[in-house]
């Protein structure tokens, strides 16, 4: 049974998609598909902007 929101949009391709993942055995296997989140990225730009507050604050500082 596909979700309301699944028929509520597009039933063709939910009707696809559920018959797909029943034929090739696949479904919910209780791990999270890969959304092209690069992680590393992301924690080295915060990583960086977090040494650029503390260059700032320390410049800041000494201007004072």
């Amino acid at each position: 049974m596909a979700s309301s929101t699944c028929q509520a949009y597009s039933p063709q391709l939910c009707s696809s998609v559920g018959s797909a993942n029943a034929s090739n055995g696949t479904g919910s296997s209780g791990t999270l598909p890969f959304t092209g989140l690069d992680v590393v990225l992301l924690v080295a730009g915060g990583g960086t902007l977090l040494g650029a507050g503390f260059v700032v604050r320390r410049l800041s500082r000494r201007l004072n």
